[in-house]
């Protein structure tokens, strides 16, 4: 049931504020992501009065502030009331797409090792398929080839300046998934990678020689 008692726990930074002009926090918040309404631009600082007044200063200067009907507009989703239950309802949905796509990965033979808690995305281990989707950049281009977007573990790598060779990467046996789109575009992608694995099962080859055909083709 939506009552108080089993009303989402979020985390704020608000928490660590004690005396909002003397303790080093600034908070930023708004409504085009948090709560998902990208054509209000309307959003609020949390700070110590002298940097509110500074950014109040700046940004009359720059855009004259947020316009007056849409603040307006925005006051009834300030309700702590409807934001529990807003929060309630976005938590179940997410949980529920989270939970089926995990379910999938491991019947794929996608290892996942930290089950998130927090966000839409999901950071998967591919070393047990057949090669080369073992490796993330090949796994990326056979999954646009059956039309579906991950992104490689090696994007994630902190590697500054490039100087170690992309095969040495910690990441190169990660993908991150992704499971915001609704759940008949997940149905359909877990689908179409199943088609993808079941093929390289009795196709295998190394990484290398896969570069190779590619670019001999």
């Amino acid at each position: 049931a939506d009552d108080e008692t089993n009303w989402p726990k979020t985390v704020s930074s608000a928490k660590y504020v004690n005396d909002v002009n003397e303790d080093p926090v600034i908070i930023v918040n708004g409504l085009t992501k948090n709560w998902r309404c990208p054509g209000f631009r309307v959003c609020w600082v949390v700070a110590p009065k002298q940097i509110c007044e500074m950014l109040s200063s700046a940004g009359s200067f720059l855009d004259g502030g947020a316009n007056a009907p849409l603040q307006k507009l925005s006051l009834p989703l300030m309700e702590l009331d409807f934001i529990r239950r807003d929060t309630w309802a976005l938590q179940r949905h997410f949980k529920q797409k989270r939970d089926f796509l995990l379910r999938e990965l491991s019947a794929l033979g996608i290892t996942v090792e930290w089950k998130p808690t927090a966000t839409f995305y999901i950071w998967a281990d591919i070393s047990g398929l057949p090669r080369p989707l073992d490796d993330c950049l090949v796994f990326l281009e056979e999954c646009v080839k059956h039309k579906v977007i991950c992104v490689p573990g090696v994007f994630f790598d902190i590697n500054p300046r490039n100087t170690r060779n992309i095969k040495r990467s910690k990441c190169l046996s990660y993908v991150r998934f992704s499971y915001g789109p609704g759940m008949e575009n997940l149905e359909k992608g877990v689908k179409h990678m199943r088609t993808m694995i079941d093929y390289w099962k009795s196709h295998k080859e190394t990484s290398e020689l896969y570069a190779e055909k590619s670019f001999d083709d």
